[in-house]
């Protein structure tokens, strides 16, 4: 058997004639047949999946369907059209150009509180020859409350004075009521326009704008990522069916409104633990806006922000957590002592009082103002310093940007600049507390209308302060004209005494709404500047009407496609009963812009003016097929039917 074994072998593998047997024995022949009718051996069955991989199989399925269900829906969503773009920048009706998405802002608040962004409209690719600049930032940026006026626009002025050989283009990005959750997406979209450079001024609405922390609903600002897939999720077309399903089967509801009780439950102190996440964030977006640029191969000029330190008082004030029933009393007591004494002008006595309440306890926001203006008025400039900045540190509703989140943007510009030398740093802070303007190093009512909005000084003062970091980034050299002055750059920007009475009014119209009303001499302060309006109106004349359109007809003339001239001319022609010509004017910028409902609705109003009500009714009724729910339109739409009947 050893022997036919060790044959077989060898026939396997060595099948020679030498070798193989032609004759084998009976023996070999049965072994043989039976080796070829015996069936191979078959191999050993694979064992049972275990639980585990059973449930991660399910898991994954259960995960995999849904989303490719979804993803599918949502492809099929944005074939079909529905919906509308989510991205900051759309395309306009002129082929070739780009303009502002009036719906950007809907996919992160509600339609009736929603803000939009400047209307800008510009080539996608960048003409040859041209600068272009980018500002990114939120309303003081925009230049609140009329862009035509802010920073970017005096910017501009001065640039194009002192460089006439160069062509500049400043797309104004920033927008109201954002902050770096929103501004990030658009410093992306933007890093595609080909920017020769970015000018960053945000974080005024870090502590009260989207992803804000609350006591009283689910903290999720610690979670960035969390907030960042939320973000996401509502851009889809999917969540825009989602939400139109429950507007039209749920009753509608007034949006909550904003009051004095809803902001008083916002309050955080400037020790609350929850404000922590809210530098993290900053922090985060802040360098990833960096990165985004620094990819694109763009400079960036990131800016400090300054603030009213000297004539606004706190919004808010809170007491110490821990502060005990009977310190609370003594603190009351030396508190009251102190205003009194203050109220009489007793300063020396104030402060001795007003020391004593901080020894109790100094976390009250309104105490850090009064010991500053006492201070000030004892003629003893550095403690009060020290004070007004305390105050806005303290203040509990952080409408102003305050010296930690200046901080990060000093440290990320440090790190940014250490790694990339794309990336500069203008300190405006430092720049106003240092203008002639400011009161003993101190900005105040000459640069702010309140507590971070520009008067035009102000907004001189950043453009002058951001000059020579702008010049300096795009390596324009010396210039070829002296700066320009405030004067002139308010003339070349059509801003009149009409338009300054027109923005002071504004602003005194925005203070006496919430979140002002509980601040420090609110009342007194509010109608001093009613009062100051009233008597600015009350000398205004047809002459400086004259004026004032003389000098916007010198602007049209050397600018003839900007629309701002041609908007707030036609303000200026309707507020001076000429509804008719603020019409033609109106008409200029709705062709412009045929999207924007603010625009049309203007311009249907001075039609309705005017006597032509089917015209206006038009409007109105364009208006409405782009939003059906704009309540201004549809009031304006009744009165137009009145006027038809």
């Amino acid at each position: 058997m050893g022997k036919r074994s060790r044959q077989k072998r060898l026939s396997r593998s060595e099948p020679t004639p030498s070798s193989a047997s032609p004759n084998p024995g009976p023996a070999c022949a049965a072994e043989a047949a039976s080796s070829r009718r015996r069936p191979a051996a078959a191999a050993p069955a694979a064992p049972p999946p275990g639980p585990a991989k059973r449930w991660l199989f399910r898991f994954v399925l259960l995960a995999l369907v849904p989303a490719l269900v979804l993803g599918l829906t949502e492809l099929a969503l944005r074939v079909a059209g529905y919906g509308y773009s989510t991205q900051f920048f759309v395309p306009h009706e002129r082929p070739g150009y780009l303009t502002t998405n009036p719906r950007f802002a809907w996919q992160y608040y509600s339609r009736e509180t929603a803000t939009t962004p400047t209307p800008l409209l510009f080539p996608a690719g960048k003409p040859a020859g041209t600068l272009r600049i980018i500002l990114l930032g939120e309303s003081a940026a925009a230049g609140t409350p009329d862009p035509a006026y802010g920073f970017a626009r005096i910017l501009e002025v001065m640039l194009r004075r002192q460089y006439p050989s160069n062509r500049f283009e400043i797309l104004n990005a920033a927008m109201r009521g954002i902050n770096s959750h929103i501004i990030l997406p658009i410093a992306r979209e933007c890093a595609a326009l080909s920017p020769d450079l970015f000018l960053v001024y945000m974080g005024n609405n870090e502590l009260i704008g989207l992803h804000a922390p609350s006591h009283e609903e689910l903290n999720l600002t610690p979670h960035l990522r969390l907030l960042r897939l939320g973000q996401a999720i509502k851009s889809t077309r999917l969540a825009q069916l989602t939400q139109a399903l429950l507007r039209k089967l749920a009753p509608k509801r007034e949006p909550k409104p904003q009051d004095m009780e809803f902001i008083r439950r916002q309050r955080l102190a400037l020790d609350d633990p929850l404000r922590d996440a809210v530098y993290a964030n900053f922090r985060a977006n802040l360098s990833e806006i960096r990165a985004a640029n620094h990819r694109a191969g763009t400079s960036t000029i990131v800016a400090t922000l300054g603030v009213n330190l000297h004539d606004f008082p706190p919004l808010a004030s809170l007491h110490r957590r821990d502060l005990a029933p009977d310190q609370l009393a003594r603190w009351e007591k030396a508190y009251a002592a102190g205003i009194a004494a203050e109220a009489a002008g007793q300063f020396d006595g104030a402060l001795a009082h007003y020391e004593a309440a901080a020894g109790i306890d100094d976390h009250f926001a309104e105490l850090h103002f009064r010991l500053a203006r006492c201070y000030e008025a004892a003629g003893r400039t550095e403690p009060a310093q020290r004070y007004f900045v305390q105050a806005r540190d303290w203040d509990a509703l952080q409408f102003r940007a305050d010296t930690r989140l200046n901080a990060v943007i000093r440290s990320v510009s440090a790190a940014g600049n250490a790694a990339t030398p794309d990336w500069l740093l203008c300190d405006i802070e430092r720049a106003l507390a240092e203008s002639p303007a400011a009161e003993h190093g101190l900005p105040g009512r000459q640069m702010f209308h309140e507590h971070v909005h520009f008067t035009f000084a102000g907004d001189y003062e950043v453009a002058r302060a951001l000059l020579p970091s702008v010049t300096g980034s795009l390596r324009l050299g010396a210039p070829a004209a002296p700066l320009p002055s405030q004067t002139e750059c308010a003339h070349a920007l059509a801003f009149t005494p009409v338009d300054d009475l027109n923005v002071r009014a504004a602003m005194a119209r925005q203070t006496a709404r919430p979140p002002f009303l509980d601040q420090l001499d609110h009342g007194p302060r509010q109608a001093e500047a009613d009062k100051r309006v009233q008597e600015q109106l009350a000398r205004t004349t047809r002459t400086d009407f004259e004026q004032a359109a003389a000098v916007y007809r010198e602007a049209l003339a050397a600018n003839p496609e900007d629309w701002m001239f041609h908007f707030n001319y036609g303000n200026l022609l309707n507020q001076f009963n000429q509804p008719a010509a603020a019409a033609a004017e109106y008409e200029v910028v709705v062709q412009e812009f045929p999207r924007h409902r603010a625009f049309r609705l203007a311009y249907g109003n001075a039609l309705l003016q005017s006597g032509r009500a089917p015209l206006a009714l038009a409007q109105f009724d364009t208006i409405l097929q782009l939003d059906p729910d704009f309540q201004p339109a549809r009031e304006a739409l009744a009165a137009a039917r009145r006027r038809l009947r």
